[in-house]
């Protein structure tokens, strides 16, 4: 199949406009234009039947199948843009897709330079806004052969809500990190106050169960608590009937519940009641 890239795409929705304005049978495409932006229109005819955006109809016409009308709906190139990726991410299965698991820094390293100039075109390469992020999350849930992962959604909830709290503490706008590499072992980092501007790292847990919600911590993200100058716990409760509750927990109140490794074990994941530290 023909790589996908950014001239790609845009061929492609230059095709969508042609067959949207004009009858032409399939065809005849290559021949009545040599060229759509500026790649072959063979190679953009190929690229666009095999991801099912363009069929021809009993007589021949070429027309769009529903996948492509969806994509020819959008109003931005940035829209279309986004809706193609994931249509390519899900007839193809590239193998890169793998690394979406980890945030998208790992993503455009090992994704190649063209769809790494794809996902910039689409306004996907910077930015938290919920477009944004529900687009690497259902990325993300893709890799994992998910279709709708409400844990990630809930943490995003967490996540969000631990920088609006840190940008009203602080005075300063926090890094979201996990949405860049959720590797790292914490979610956002801040500063320690308005007044002291050393790096606070902080690891959001967010439950939406009332009462009895329990957060998993992993050995990755204590051992980055134990190596940090300055390390916290952010607990949010997400009740519905309720506004949202934070709990602040410091990596020497948490200790006391984390399990410890003795001869040849070695713990990676611990369940812990948000109960624990509630007054």
């Amino acid at each position: 199949m023909t790589p996908f890239s950014p001239g790609i795409l845009i061929g492609v929705f230059e095709l969508f406009h042609v067959i949207n304005r004009t009858q032409v049978s399939i065809h005849e495409i290559p021949a009545a234009f040599a060229r759509l932006g500026s790649v072959r229109s063979r190679d953009v005819l190929a690229a666009a039947q095999a991801l099912n955006w363009l069929q021809a109809d009993l007589t021949g016409i070429a027309e769009l199948t529903a996948a492509g009308r969806r994509i020819a709906m959008l109003e931005t190139h940035e829209e279309k843009s986004r809706a193609a990726l994931l249509d390519y991410i899900e007839i193809v299965r590239p193998a890169w897709i793998q690394a979406a698991v980890r945030g998208r820094g790992p993503v455009r390293a090992f994704a190649g330079l063209a769809i790494a100039q794809v996902l910039d075109e689409a306004g996907l390469m910077d930015g938290t806004d919920e477009a944004t992020v529900a687009f690497w999350d259902a990325l993300a849930a893709r890799a994992r052969g998910l279709r709708n992962d409400r844990l990630t959604e809930i943490g995003r909830i967490g996540e969000r809500l631990s920088l609006r709290h840190e940008r009203r503490r602080t005075g300063r706008e926090p890094r979201w990190t996990a949405i860049e590499n959720n590797a790292e072992g914490y979610d956002v980092l801040s500063v320690v106050s308005a007044s002291d501007h050393r790096l606070l790292s902080i690891e959001v847990k967010a439950s939406t169960v009332s009462g009895d919600g329990e957060f998993h911590l992993t050995a990755n993200e204590w051992r980055r608590a134990l190596e940090a100058d300055a390390h916290l716990f952010h607990l949010w409760s997400l009740d519905r009937d309720d506004e949202p509750k934070l709990i602040v927990i410091s990596t020497d109140k948490l200790a006391s519940h984390v399990p410890i490794n003795q001869g040849e074990g070695a713990w990676e994941n611990a369940s812990i009641p948000f109960s624990a530290f509630r007054p």
